[in-house]
């Protein structure tokens, strides 16, 4: 791959998630350190891309990147979800694997959001730091939630906690979560926040199912959240790259299509 080709990657990574890692984007390529740190400088003395301390992040001309994550509304509309029929079908497929009196982790998400309505009226206790999923469940007298509790980040309209031990009394069935990116290496975040505070509940599962929408696998999305050796389940739907589904499921990944 030429030096055009390579910045073109680079570009493209950053138009869909923000940011990458040098180095993931010497994963991502195959290329040396110093290939890396090369191509990320020439494009920021171009000014296609920002460069920060240990990699690069988008340049956004138009609107500030903080409100990037904000949707529309309080509660996700279908109109905010991207992919929305493909990740109502993911939804379904989780929230039908828990079982009556079962202790579920739920992270936010726009696709663990939409397994709230499969989950009300049921007999299953939701721990969640997802405002909106926490809402939804309380509006509709679900009888089972625990919110979990710390600095409430509006723009990502989760609660993060600086207490490491946060979560320590909640021992769950499942942890169920997403990702911007799916490898054989496993699940991965382009999200600074989320990933500090997704990283200590996927701890507390018994099961870790990664709920990711074909558009993100085969991709690389940032740090790596959840590695393949933890990672006991994956549901994402038809279009998924099949040669990484394929390596996950040679590392025992249970891999579901719907």
């Amino acid at each position: 791959m030429n030096e055009a080709q390579r910045h073109r990657s680079l570009l493209d990574h950053l138009n869909s998630h923000t940011f990458i890692t040098t180095n993931d984007y010497m994963k991502m390529l195959d290329i040396s350190l110093s290939t890396a740190r090369r191509d990320i400088t020439k494009l920021a003395e171009e000014g296609k891309l920002k460069k920060i301390r240990n990699g690069a992040e988008v340049i956004n001309h138009d609107i500030p990147l903080v409100i990037t994550h904000v949707p529309s509304s309080f509660i996700p509309e279908e109109k905010d979800i991207e992919c929305y029929a493909a990740k109502q079908r993911i939804a379904k497929v989780a929230a039908d694997m828990c079982e009556e009196h079962d202790s579920i982790i739920v992270s936010g998400s726009n696709t663990t959001f939409l397994m709230g309505e499969h989950l009300l009226h049921r007999d299953v206790q939701v721990v969640t730091n997802f405002m909106p999923l926490a809402y939804q469940l309380i509006s509709q007298d679900h009888q089972s939630i625990i919110i979990l509790g710390g600095q409430y980040l509006p723009e990502r309209q989760i609660t993060i906690s600086p207490d490491e031990e946060a979560a320590d009394d909640h021992k769950s069935r499942f942890v169920f979560f997403t990702g911007t990116g799916v490898t054989a290496a496993g699940i991965h975040t382009s999200d600074l926040l989320v990933y500090m505070a997704e990283k200590k509940l996927l701890e507390y599962g018994d099961r870790i199912v990664a709920l990711i929408d074909s558009s993100k696998v085969g991709k690389y999305g940032g740090k790596l959240l959840a590695c393949t050796s933890k990672l006991d389940t994956l549901i994402t739907d038809e279009g998924a790259d099949q040669s990484t589904l394929e390596s996950l499921r040679q590392q025992g990944v249970n891999v579901v299509v719907v």
